[in-house]
């Protein structure tokens, strides 16, 4: 077994803002494992505004043992070893077991969505940043087609202009997100009496993550599901806090893992939540590690591959308003031909 790791920078094709500031891209960290000749991949996107930094992951996965510890693949199983637990980093955990998931699915020649399983067929979302309202048509006719669900960044001064100008510009269902950039129920209220009755598919995070009156306040006032991201990121917090929420942003970075991340879903469904596959920029490899859960999910924020210029991996695809992927084992995704990461 041979342990590889890539730091890299994922560049937007063009500036992404939301309520925690404007980027051109986000750093993140590769990881390749190897066995006989088969090759399983994993991603740690690490944006601004996460606890953990590029070289903590680096740090984490280059413990001694630890490729030891990955050695013994006699008897292959998608079943996750217990040791991953110790990892010492939730983003680090992320990225080295998805690669592990990559790699014994294509041992066993068996998608990781026929692992996982599920009913559930999702609407898939592409994502507006903050902008200047008079430049949102203009923005939303270079959108990518086939995205069933047009998700808008707000939280700004600005909020009721760009709900102005993507209303009159595109007439899909809406998710609006204020990422805790808002203070008050009645901020919500307004944008969905503007949007009309029916329009809005849910409201994510629209109050500080440790707010819990105002989202149940909302919740109680609404029948759009308010959905947690910050909130919520395992089913502890879930357990905690489910009743202001009427749905939850599931992410592989905040939740440490597609184990994890299927045990929140799971749980969530039971609740009767609204389940959301969400991403936090992810290339087109962590974006289909998540969706290998979309048949426990209503909803999917994965398009970060189709918001970036520099997309090492290949083979997420989007069309009447949904997603698939073009390979039939692993992931279903692949490096772009002539691609070097910086393997370490």
């Amino acid at each position: 077994m041979r342990l590889s790791l890539a730091p890299y920078r994922l560049l937007f094709r063009e500036p992404f803002g939301t309520a925690h500031g404007l980027r051109d891209g986000t750093d993140s960290v590769f990881v390749r494992l190897e066995h006989e000749g088969v090759v399983g991949y994993g991603e740690a996107t690490l944006p601004p505004y996460v606890k953990e930094t590029p070289d903590q992951v680096i740090r984490s996965l280059r413990e001694p043992g630890l490729v030891r510890s990955l050695e013994d693949l006699s008897a292959i199983s998608p079943a996750l070893p217990d040791w991953f637990d110790r990892v010492g980093s939730t983003a680090g955990r992320t990225a080295l077991s998805t690669a592990y998931y990559d790699l014994v699915f294509k041992l066993l020649n068996i998608s990781s969505s026929s692992h996982f399983q599920g009913t559930v067929r999702p609407k898939a979302m592409v994502t507006l940043g903050h902008g200047d309202p008079a430049n949102y048509a203009a923005r939303i006719a270079r959108l990518p087609a086939g995205f069933g669900v047009l998700k808008i960044k707000l939280g700004t001064p600005h909020d009721l202009a760009i709900l102005q100008a993507v209303l009159a510009t595109d007439d899909r269902p809406l998710l609006l997100d204020a990422n805790q950039g808002w203070t008050r129920p009645e901020q919500a209220l307004e944008a969905l009496a503007m949007a009309g009755p029916g329009r809005v598919v849910g409201i994510e995070q629209p109050f500080h993550a440790e707010d819990t009156i105002n989202h149940l306040k909302l919740s109680r006032l609404t029948d759009v599901p308010v959905i947690a991201d910050e909130s919520v990121q395992d089913v502890a917090d879930l357990e905690r806090h489910g009743d202001a929420f009427g749905g939850v942003n599931i992410k592989l970075m905040k939740c440490g893992g597609l184990d994890r991340a299927l045990a929140l879903a799971v749980r969530a469904r039971a609740l009767g939540k609204v389940v959301m596959l969400g991403s936090m920029s992810e290339s087109s490899l962590g974006c289909a590690a998540m969706f290998s859960l979309a048949g426990h999910a209503e909803l999917l924020d994965l398009d970060g591959p189709w918001l970036l210029k520099n997309d090492p991996f290949t083979g997420l695809t989007v069309r009447d308003g949904t997603m698939a992927v073009e390979g039939p084992i692993g992931f279903g995704v692949s490096m772009v031909s002539g691609v070097q990461l910086p393997w370490i």
